[in-house]
């Protein structure tokens, strides 16, 4: 099950980073193409946890164009592999939850081509879950959560240190329920959108072309 997720993210990996190289090479360098590798700390908001005390990986491709004359605003489109979920210490609960994702942000860039903010959505799907209570599986738990989070909000913070290498902030907030019941929860924006929602910081390299 592992390597065929792998094989999917590489392919779809692929599916992008090919045709962002051939755009660039005929259009001026118009389209950018970047790879980030990092870290994950993260919490659900509802599971009676709250803190950001679950690591997991990020890995990601993307590209990004211009939608501004100066070239200041971009779009950007990538696809990525993310671990997500929390970890209680008052039951000793786990939950894992890993996910590929393809995040749509605007970005603006600095003149100089050093720092770029971004805001935008990172719609995921769900690859597995897996919710242990003290090491052991709880497979109904495992199964409670949805195959598709569509609105989480993300922001990115990126500042190129040296050459292509750059140092890279983002956070994540879903906006809609992560699981499909929820005994205790919380709530989003409605009192009625209630549930566990996925919250992260990521941090890590990136190497920009």
């Amino acid at each position: 099950m592992k390597t065929r997720h792998v094989a999917i993210f590489v392919l779809l990996s692929l599916m992008v980073s090919l045709p962002s190289q051939a755009q660039r090479r005929n259009h001026d360098r118009q389209f950018d193409y970047s790879l980030m590798g990092g870290m994950n700390m993260s919490q659900i908001d509802g599971d009676n946890s709250g803190k950001y005390n679950k690591m997991g990986l990020h890995g990601a491709v993307n590209t990004s164009f211009p939608i501004s004359q100066d070239k200041s605003w971009r779009f950007l489109v990538e696809i990525g592999f993310t671990q997500k979920g929390s970890y209680s210490s008052n039951i000793d609960r786990t939950i894992a939850l890993s996910y590929v994702e393809v995040p749509l942000m605007i970005n603006y860039n600095t003149a100089n081509d050093r720092l770029r903010i971004g805001f935008g959505v990172a719609p995921a799907i769900l690859a597995k879950s897996r919710v242990d209570d003290s090491g052991v599986e709880i497979a109904s738990q495992s199964a409670n959560y949805r195959r598709f989070d569509a609105i989480p909000i993300c922001v990115d913070l990126r500042y190129k240190v040296v050459g292509g290498l750059a140092v890279e902030a983002r956070y994540y907030n879903s906006m809609l329920s992560c699981a499909k019941e929820s005994g205790s929860g919380t709530y989003r924006i409605f009192r009625s959108n209630k549930g566990q929602f996925n919250r992260l910081i990521t941090v890590g390299l990136a190497y920009c072309l």
